[in-house]
């Protein structure tokens, strides 16, 4: 593995990273976010819509840093010890999927399930060989 191959592939993340935060703009209306949180008292439904701006916000823009600046993920400590992070957090996402998510639900859209799974592993894979890379 070299540099431009790391390069290249922490470009290829942002691409990836945009998937998810497109899909959270479609998010609340396929699982019915409002219908489902009603019930909700006021304060749960805030911290609920707070935290999914929050990690969308995250999203967009480590996929705007992997686009635009691949090279401060690379060099020094900070670039690698985020890339050890974010290869952590994002393998930990595929456990979540494959572990928490309700099994039902995942066959009913099992052609999403395996997108998601492996943008998922794929930004694990990216974002821990970034970090282990010399």
């Amino acid at each position: 593995m070299n540099a431009l191959s790391l390069q290249i592939g922490l470009r290829g993340a942002g691409v990836m990273l945009v998937c998810p935060v497109v899909a959270n703009f479609f998010a609340p209306k396929r699982w019915r976010y409002e219908e489902n949180l009603a019930g909700a008292e006021p304060m749960v439904r805030q911290i609920f819509h707070v935290h999914c701006a929050y990690i969308l916000s995250i999203m967009a823009a480590l996929a705007l840093l992997c686009l635009g600046w691949p090279q401060l993920l690379m060099d020094g400590g900070m670039g690698k010890v985020l890339c050890g992070f974010f290869g952590l957090f994002w393998g930990s996402r595929v456990w979540v999927q494959l572990a928490c998510y309700d099994r039902q639900t995942r066959r009913e859209n099992r052609g999403w399930d395996i997108l998601f799974i492996s943008v998922f592993a794929a930004l694990s894979a990216v974002f821990t060989l970034t970090a282990l890379f010399p």
